[in-house]
């Protein structure tokens, strides 16, 4: 008998060709080919954070106590910057809180119920157009100016000018923002300030403009509920002119009848305002002038008034101050709260643009808490043991 032949083993399922030899191209040099991206991003993620901390191994007590440091010392830097309400603060604080909520019943009491523009209920919020309106305005800029953390600022406010109970502030405000008035006058009356206001009934979108609501019936019911005690020393209709121009003659009817239902005198035309502001202003001779909103009379006509920054002004501010109140105090030598672009002063003093009001005071930024925050991290890195060299 012949040596049987040998049979060749096949490989592989008929019809498939082998690879042998030559790299099997449905496996790359990369490991992570063929992986889903969420997989690839995990390891990714992983792979920094070992190169970080190191492999996964239990932390070194030493670790431990440097991770509890850093925390200890991260919760300071962000909350000391606010830190804690004086009781003064807590009062002004509660007390316009409980002004919006007596506002939202008044509110309901005439048939006007909760609207979305007005998520947390502060009476505060108009609409969006009435015979009322005078200029386009920002819902947004509304919205956040009813928080109560601006009465925690006035006094802040007060506090960097040793504003103190008897001294005196004006308050020269337009209907636009009705929660930056109720805010700073319920600080004044908090810190015991004699207050002079004069206010424009005109307001911008989203402001007092609803017609059974405008400004002259916000603070009577403020009055009436006890929340507030000053009543303004006049009005001006506010507008072109201060006649109520830009609003309709309906809007101007409904103003001049809730003033004297106030009984608040009406002053008309603008020279007649502007001259009866600085006469008032001269016999109350404030130690501050606040000025709320984008009143006629108050600004003047002047575009450089608008390269002035909001918030607290001094006299260097003067050349500036266009040719309108602001101006006036300036040169008298009064401090000028300027209150206009507000989202720059949240910004600023740090105060939250959106979101629920939280009993809290503002947390402003500050150049030291950047630098303290670096050097935390700096720390972190360089005393947390993430590997170690060895031969």
């Amino acid at each position: 008998m012949g040596r049987p032949r040998s049979r060749r083993r096949r490989y592989g399922t008929p019809g498939h060709r082998s690879h042998r030899g030559r790299p099997d191209p449905s496996h790359g040099l990369d490991p992570s080919a063929g992986r889903p991206p969420a997989v690839r991003g995990r390891a990714l993620a992983d792979g920094l954070v070992q190169l970080l901390f190191g492999p996964p191994a239990p932390l070194k007590r030493r670790n431990v106590a440097l991770l509890l440091l850093c925390a200890a010392l991260a919760a300071l830097l962000c909350l000391a910057p606010s830190g804690p309400l004086s009781n003064e603060e807590e009062r002004a604080w509660e007390r316009v809180r409980a002004a919006q909520d007596h506002l939202a019943s008044c509110r309901a009491a005439r048939g006007m119920g909760p609207s979305a523009e007005d998520p947390f209920s502060t009476g505060l919020i108009g609409v969006e157009w009435s015979p009322l309106t005078t200029t386009l305005g920002s819902l947004p800029s509304k919205q956040a100016s009813t928080n109560p953390v601006w009465a925690v600022l006035f006094l802040r406010w007060f506090d960097r000018l040793g504003l103190k109970s008897g001294d005196r502030v004006a308050f020269l405000s337009s209907a636009s923002f009705p929660g930056l008035l109720l805010s700073g006058l319920a600080a004044a009356e908090e810190r015991g300030l004699d207050v002079l206001l004069i206010a424009s009934l005109g307001a911008s979108t989203w402001g007092a403009n609803e017609v059974s609501f405008p400004l002259p019936v916000i603070l009577s019911e403020l009055r009436l509920g006890g929340y507030l005690s000053t009543k303004a020393a006049f009005y001006s209709l506010g507008g072109d002119d201060e006649r109520g121009g830009g609003f309709s003659d309906e809007g101007a009817a409904i103003l001049k009848e809730s003033a004297e239902a106030e009984g608040v005198p009406l002053v008309f035309g603008l020279g007649s305002v502007v001259e009866a502001k600085k006469e008032a202003l001269r016999a109350f001779s404030p130690r501050l002038v606040v000025q709320i909103g984008g009143g006629r009379a108050n600004l003047g006509d002047d575009e450089v008034v608008l390269s002035l920054p909001p918030g607290l002004l001094d006299a260097s501010f003067a050349d500036r101050g266009g040719n309108g109140l602001i101006a006036s105090a300036l040169q008298e030598g009064w401090p000028v709260l300027h209150l206009l672009n507000l989202a720059e002063v949240a910004r600023r003093e740090g105060i939250p643009f959106d979101g629920r009001p939280v009993r809290r005071g503002p947390a402003p930024f500050r150049r030291l808490r950047a630098l303290a925050g670096g050097g935390l991290f700096l720390l972190l890195l360089v005393r947390y043991r993430r590997w170690e060299l060895s031969d």
